[in-house]
């Protein structure tokens, strides 16, 4: 398959390449990635519950407008750094979150809990 480059003329590459991502995504849609090597006996499930925290974090420029030279900080570093501005006071209350499921979701792996 084709490969999407990471840059393009020295920013990153954000957009474009929307074909590409598609027919990655049906193939992958094609494809068992985690049912053959898991524990869980899937034909036996009655009943489930998932727990989702939304972690993704997107970058943003950080200490100027030239794209080639600002820093890329996360969202969130944003947010800490930014606490007076709408609701970034919650920025430490999200980082909470993410923190705690990091350590709420091996423990339970480290009780073979699936």
């Amino acid at each position: 398959m084709n490969e999407i480059p990471e840059s393009v003329d020295g920013l990153p590459n954000l957009s474009g390449n929307e074909e590409l991502v598609r027919r990655r995504q049906e193939a992958a849609a094609q494809r068992e990635l985690y049912r053959p090597i898991s524990r869980v006996d899937f034909g036996g499930i009655r009943a489930a519950c998932a727990v989702a925290l939304h972690m993704h974090q997107p970058l943003i420029p950080a200490g100027g407008d030239d794209l080639h030279t600002a820093a890329l900080i996360s969202n969130l570093q944003y947010m800490m750094e930014h606490q007076g501005i709408g609701d970034n006071h919650n920025a430490p209350v999200f980082q909470a979150c993410y923190r705690r499921m990091g350590e709420i979701i091996p423990d339970l792996v480290h009780q073979g809990l699936s």
